[in-house]
C-alpha cells in the first residue's frame, strides 16, 4: 500500500512539474516586428523617429528596427531585401530615389509584407498605404510669402530661391509649386518677380554670398529647407533681407525665434501617425490609404511656444525612454527569477507551491508598477502633446485676427472674447499661458512688428504709422517702440 501510494506521488509530481515546466515556456502574445528603412539621417528625419519612438511607447506588444541609407540606393534596397528575409510584420520606407527603390518595395509588397511609404511617393500601387506632405503646395507657400512682400514693395522685386539637388523629386515640385504659385498671382509677365536661383546642396553659405558679391541685395530670400535658410541668413548678414525657409525643423523654429530668418513653411513628418496606421494594418482595421498632410507658415509668433512644446515633448521621450529601459531591466530580471524557481521546482518537489506562489507575487507586483506609474505617464504624455496642437490652432487664429485688425482701435481682450466667441477671462488666461504675456501686450507687439516693418518698407513717417496702427500719439508710439527695440523709429 505504501509502495503504491509512493508511486502515484511521484507520478503526480512528474506531471504537476511538467505542467509547471510547460507554463513557464508557454509561448508569450505575439510580438508585431516593424521594419523601418530612411533614406537619410538629416533633422527633418530625425524629427520623424523621434515622433514614431514616442508613439512606439504606447504599443509594449510591437518592436521597430530601424536602418538607414545615407542617400545610397541599392544600400536602402540591400536593407529592405535584408527586412523581407528577416519576415518583418510590417514595412516603413521612407525611399531616396522612389523610381530605384521602388523595385524593392514591390518585392516587400509581392511578399505579403505591409508597406507604408513616408514622404516620398513612388510609382504604380504595389503599396499599403502613403503618409506624406504635399511639395507642391510647400512651393505654393512659398509663392504667398513672396507675393506678401511684394505688395509692401514697388517693381522690379527680386527674389533669391535657394535650391537642393535639382535632381530630387521633392525639391522640383517645391520649385514648380513656386514658379505656378507667382504665375498665378501676376499673370502677366511684365510684373512677375524676377527669381533667381542657386544651389545650396552642399554648401548654401557660400552659393548665396557668391551671387550676392556679384549681384547685390534682393528684396527676398527663399530656401527650401531651413537649414540652407540658416546659411544664407549668415551669408546675407550685412544686409536686411526677409529670409523664409521650409520644413519647421527645431533648429528653424530656434532660427526664427533668434530673428536669423523670418518664417517657416512646416512639411509635417507625423511619425505617430505613421505608427498609428502600422497598427491599424496589424490590426486588421480600418485605415486610410492614402494621406496627404496638410502644411502652415509659422512666423515669430508661433515659433516660440512651438519651439517650447517641441523640447518639453522631447525632455518627456527622453525621461520615458530611461523608465522603460528600467522596465525591461526589472522584467530581465522577473524572467531570471522565474527561470530559477521552475529549475528548484524540478529538484525540489516540496518547494512547488512556494515557488509558484513567488512567481505569481512577483509578476503581479510588476504588472501593478507598470500599469499604476508608467502606463498613466504616457497617457500624460499624449494629453500635454494634444493640448499642446490645440495652443498652436488657438495662437493661429488669434494672430490673423490681431493681424487683420491692427488698425482698429477697437482691437481689445473684449474684441478678441467676441470674434473667438469665448469669455474673456478665458482669452486672457490661454493667450498668457501660452506666450508669456497678456492680450494687450500681445497686440502691442503685433503692432510694434507691424510698425517697424512699414518704416524699414515704405516711406511713411513715424506720425503716419503711428496714427495708422491706432496709437494714440506718436509720442506714445516712440515710447514703447523704443521699449521693444531698443531705440526710437526715428532712429533705425
Amino acid at each position: 500500500m505504501k509502495k503504491h501510494t509512493f508511486k502515484h506521488f511521484w507520478t503526480f509530481l512528474f506531471v504537476v512539474t511538467a505542467a509547471v515546466m510547460a507554463a513557464g515556456c508557454t509561448h508569450q502574445e505575439r510580438e508585431y516586428r516593424i521594419g523601418v528603412s530612411q533614406c537619410f539621417d538629416d533633422a527633418w528625419r530625425q524629427k520623424m523617429n523621434d515622433e514614431m519612438d514616442c508613439e512606439m511607447l504606447l504599443h509594449p506588444d510591437m518592436s521597430l528596427s530601424r536602418r538607414i541609407a545615407y542617400g545610397d540606393n541599392a544600400l536602402q534596397c540591400a536593407q529592405i531585401d535584408s527586412f523581407i528575409s528577416e519576415d518583418v510584420d510590417l514595412l516603413v520606407v521612407s525611399p531616396n530615389d522612389p523610381e530605384k527603390v521602388g523595385h524593392a518595395v514591390s518585392r516587400a509588397y509581392r511578399a505579403d509584407i505591409p508597406v507604408i511609404i513616408a514622404d516620398r511617393r513612388i510609382a504604380g500601387d504595389e503599396w499599403t498605404a502613403f503618409i506624406g506632405g504635399d511639395n507642391y503646395a510647400v512651393g505654393q507657400l512659398m509663392a504667398e510669402w513672396v507675393t506678401g512682400k511684394l505688395k509692401i514693395k514697388s517693381d522690379p522685386f527680386e527674389v533669391l530661391e535657394v535650391q537642393g539637388m535639382k535632381e530630387s523629386m521633392p525639391e522640383q515640385l517645391r520649385h514648380q509649386g513656386f514658379m505656378d504659385g507667382l504665375q498665378s498671382s501676376f499673370p502677366s509677365s511684365g510684373s512677375m518677380p524676377v527669381v533667381h536661383s542657386v544651389c545650396g546642396a552642399y554648401d548654401a553659405y557660400t552659393a548665396v554670398s557668391e551671387f550676392l558679391d556679384s549681384h547685390g541685395p534682393v528684396d527676398a530670400i527663399v530656401a527650401q529647407n531651413d537649414l540652407m535658410a540658416i546659411e544664407a541668413s549668415k551669408a546675407a548678414g550685412r544686409y536686411s533681407i526677409p529670409i523664409m525657409g521650409v520644413d519647421g525643423i527645431i533648429v528653424g523654429l530656434q532660427a526664427i525665434v533668434d530673428g536669423a530668418i523670418e518664417c517657416t513653411a512646416v512639411y509635417p513628418t507625423r511619425g505617430d501617425l505613421i505608427v498609428n496606421t502600422a497598427v491599424q494594418i496589424l490590426e486588421g482595421k480600418p485605415y486610410v490609404r492614402d494621406t496627404i498632410l496638410e502644411t502652415m507658415l509659422i512666423d515669430a509668433a508661433a515659433a516660440y511656444p512651438i519651439l517650447k512644446q517641441y523640447q518639453q515633448r522631447m525632455h518627456d521621450l527622453n525621461t520615458i525612454r530611461i523608465m522603460q529601459m528600467q522596465t525591461q531591466v526589472q522584467q530581465r530580471e522577473m524572467e531570471s527569477n522565474k527561470t530559477l524557481l521552475l529549475t528548484v521546482i524540478c529538484v525540489l518537489a516540496a518547494l512547488f507551491l512556494l515557488a509558484i506562489g513567488s512567481v505569481i507575487v512577483i509578476q503581479r507586483r510588476m504588472q501593478r508598477k507598470i500599469t499604476g506609474t508608467i502606463l498613466p505617464q504616457l497617457e500624460d504624455v499624449q494629453e500635454v502633446l494634444q493640448i499642446s496642437q490645440r495652443d498652436a490652432a488657438f495662437m493661429e487664429n488669434v494672430q490673423q485676427i490681431v493681424d487683420e485688425h491692427l488698425s482698429d482701435p477697437e482691437l481689445n481682450v473684449e474684441y478678441l472674447s467676441s470674434t473667438l466667441q469665448l469669455d474673456r477671462t478665458q482669452v486672457f488666461r490661454r493667450i498668457k499661458n501660452i506666450t508669456g504675456k497678456g492680450p494687450l501686450d500681445y497686440i502691442r507687439e503685433r503692432k510694434l512688428l507691424r510698425a517697424d516693418e512699414l518704416l524699414r518698407t515704405t516711406d511713411k513717417t513715424v506720425r503716419q504709422v503711428a496714427f495708422e496702427l491706432g496709437f494714440a500719439s506718436p509720442g506714445y508710439f516712440s515710447k514703447y517702440y523704443k521699449l521693444y527695440f531698443g531705440h526710437l523709429p526715428s532712429q533705425r
